[in-house]
Parts: structure tokens; sequence; C-alpha cells
């Protein structure tokens, strides 16, 4: 089938369209121009190549490349604009629409993806400066349901939630996910997200359907299989050890084990416990980021020191510091907190085990040398 409409910026002429005008693009000035149309134009400028020569590129309208999705609601395709421009020999990719808006409508922060141009018509390939507003993602989603061209998650179901504490005391209830949304001001993508299990909790709160309880978030079941660190005990070369009471390094089970003692890692974030047999622990917490996670406490897997074709010499575990994370030796971990403190940064000090098994690290089997 023949497309009938042509769009402005599928006009590669070099001669000017009725009404339309050409401003510099923000940071790529002298470099590049949109038009209030949404076309985008290569200026004439000089290019070094080296050696004190160079040469001017010609003036060109650039090539754009349409984006098409599916909308299945409606059994549509939506579509949107885009091009790779090139600056100090780096490539920026970018909707042309976030280009025309901010030089012909207003400016905003071209880098903050939070900012977003969407489309009054909904068709991405009207770039025309009058067609374009500025809004975010939560505005776009919520314009979409109100004209229809989309649903919200479990609207469709119609199931009623329930409000929780965190320790699991009842708040409220009710008719539906969009009914707390309302009332509440808490988003629906939070609320669902706690309803699938995703995430534990949402602003402070605990999210569940009563006629359909969610499944609970990411942690390990009861059982033997689920408490036994398969991966380590290949590495190790399978040591003898029994999967229902697997030796310390290889069990995964958050219950104590006989004589387990647990002390605070130090300088790390306050959420990972060392105990004395060399096992290590994330405690339950809030988890620090964008939506301020809960999540509950488990031993974390121990992992080889990664040296291929040998032997494993040391085991390690991966913490974090300030949303920053890093590898430490958990040999050099147990001495630090239960023999005597080290520099854990000092690698001319070695930790050696008296039975010369590396996966044995209860306190007692290590002994320091440098």
């Amino acid at each position: 089938m023949k497309k009938s409409v042509i769009y402005y910026y599928e006009n590669r002429s070099l001669e000017d369209l009725p009404d339309e005008c050409w401003k510099d693009i923000p940071g790529f000035d002298g470099c590049y121009q949109v038009s209030n149309l949404g076309r985008i134009k290569s200026v004439r400028r000089w290019r070094n190549s080296g050696n004190n020569t160079g040469y001017y590129t010609k003036e060109m309208i650039r090539k754009q490349f349409p984006r098409i999705k599916k909308n299945h609601l409606l059994n549509q395709d939506t579509h949107t604009v885009g091009i790779t421009l090139k600056m100090n020999g780096k490539s920026c990719r970018s909707s042309t629409a976030r280009y025309v808006y901010c030089a012909f409508v207003e400016p905003f922060d071209l880098d903050n993806k939070k900012n977003m141009v969407s489309y009054k018509d909904f068709d991405g390939r009207n770039l025309h400066y009058k067609n374009l507003i500025l809004t975010n993602r939560s505005d776009i989603s919520k314009r979409s349901i109100e004209l229809k061209r989309a649903k919200p998650r479990f609207e469709q179901y119609r199931l009623p939630i329930r409000q929780l504490t965190i320790d699991g005391k009842l708040i409220a209830t009710y008719s539906s996910i969009t009914e707390a949304e309302k009332k509440t001001g808490i988003s629906i993508s939070g609320i669902s997200n706690c309803l699938t299990g995703y995430i534990y909790q949402f602003k402070g709160f605990r999210w569940e359907s009563p006629s359909k309880p969610p499944p609970p978030p990411a942690v390990m079941k009861k059982g033997t299989k689920q408490f036994f660190n398969d991966y380590l005990w290949d590495k190790l070369g399978k040591p003898p050890t029994s999967r229902k009471q697997p030796i310390a390094a290889l069990n995964l089970n958050p219950e104590n084990m006989k004589g387990e003692r647990w002390k605070p890692i130090a300088g790390c974030d306050e959420g990972f416990l060392i105990s004395n047999f060399g096992r290590v622990k994330g405690i339950a917490r809030f988890k620090n980021g964008r939506l301020k996670v809960w999540t509950k406490g488990m031993v974390k897997r121990l992992i080889p020191d990664g040296k291929e074709h040998k032997p494993t010499s040391c085991l390690l575990v991966q913490l974090t510091e300030n949303g920053r994370k890093f590898q430490r030796s958990v040999a050099r971990l147990v001495y630090y907190h239960f023999i005597g403190e080290i520099n854990l940064e000092d690698r001319k000090i070695s930790i050696q085990y008296k039975n010369g098994k590396c996966y044995d690290l209860n306190y007692k089997n290590l002994l320091i040398t440098t």
C-alpha cells in the first residue's frame, strides 16, 4: 500500500519550506541547526584533518530515522523520530522533538531524561513546534489512560487492594488499584510492583490483594537445595559435605549454625554482617535508591577468587559502600573482626589456613603471615 502522507522531516531538499525558519541546536552551535518543522541541517563548517590541513563540509539536510512500536490496545502503530549527531568525536542520539521544542517553544535541560516531549495529536512524525508539549513519563501514562490509548496495570481485574504497614498491620482497603492511587497519591506503578512481588514495599507501605495474594519477594525458599551453594562447591572441587548440613562456606541457610556469632562489617554500609565461621549476611533494611526498597536478610553467596586454570586460593564476597560495589577476601574479614585488626588494604599481609583448606573460614583455622 502506497504511503499518502509526506512528513516534513522526510524532505531533504536544501530549499526552505513555507514558513520554515532555523536555529542552532543547543550544544551543537555552529554545527547543526533545527527548523520549526522538525528538519535537521548540517551547516557548512571547517573540519581539521591533522597536519595543518582540513576541509569545508557541505551543507546538507540530515536523514532522520523513525521508530515504530505497536499499540496492542488500539492495534495501531505509534511513531517517533530520532537522529544521531556528532560533536568532538562523540555521538549523541536523541529524539528530534526535543531539539525542536527547546529551540522554538521554550528552553529546557536536554540532558534531563525526566523531561519528555510528547505530541498533541499522538503522531510522533508530526514534528511541527505547535504539535509538541513538554511533559514527563507519569503525565504521558495518565493522558494515555484518559484518552483510552492505554490501560493501567491491574485495572482490568478490578482487584481490591489492601494497604499495610511494613509490619503487616492493615491501614485501609480500596476497591481497586486506581482508587488507591487517587486517595493516597501513590503511583499505580509502585503499587503494582508490590502486587507482583517485584518489590517488597513502596513509599513505606506494603500493598497486597486479599483475593489473590502476590508472590513473595525474591528470597530463598525453605529446603535443602536452595541453601546449598552448588556453584562454589563445584569450583572447590566438590569437597566432602552434606546438603542438609553443609560446611559454612556453602551454607546459605539464614538460620544460625551452632556456635555462630555475628558482627557488623567495618567500612561498609550498615547492612552486612560477618560470622566467626566466615558467612556473610545482608540484613533486612531499606535499600537506598529511587524506590527505597525494603530488602529481606539473606546469606550472601561466596565466590572463588577467579584465577583461571588455577585452584581457588581464597573466597570473596561482594559488598557495597555508598552505592559502590567491591569485592573483599572473606578470610581477611574474619581475621579482622574475630582475631585482631589488620589493614585490609595491605597486600603484604597474607592470611593462611592451618589445615590448608581455603574454604574452612572458621576464625580458629586462620593465621597471618607477611
